[in-house]
């Protein structure tokens, strides 16, 4: 009697490193996912911040102006003559002109400069 060999499948050396080529992009696309996942999160808290940042500032705008008018009443209330002020609105004149009174500043200039440098930040 011959004896009846059985034949192995023959190994398809392309399928093995396919289905690990495959099994990887697979890892690297949830990867991808997970990573635009986060990314949201992180844009979603930064968005938070900035609003926040923005409802501060504005309060802080307010409370400034209010300030403001506050002192140029006190010295419209005051006795003393433009031109000839006491020492107490000389002084808050001088509070409201800043460090440098002498200097004067466009505020349209000034703009300008805080826009330019907020945008060689970006």
């Amino acid at each position: 009697m011959q004896k009846v060999t059985k034949r192995k499948k023959p190994s398809n050396l392309l399928e093995n490193p396919l289905r690990e080529n495959l099994d990887l992009l697979d890892q690297i696309r949830a990867d991808a996912v997970n990573d635009i996942e986060s990314l949201t999160e992180n844009f979603q808290h930064m968005t938070l911040v900035a609003e926040s940042v923005q409802q501060n500032y504005q309060a802080l705008l307010a409370q400034n102006h209010l300030l403001k008018s506050t002192l140029l009443s006190i010295i419209d209330e005051c006795e003393c003559r433009q031109g000839n002020q006491c020492d107490r609105c000389q002084r808050i004149l001088q509070i409201l002109a800043g460090d440098n009174p002498e200097q004067k500043l466009d505020p349209v200039l000034k703009y300008k400069a805080i826009l330019t440098q907020i945008r060689k930040l970006g």
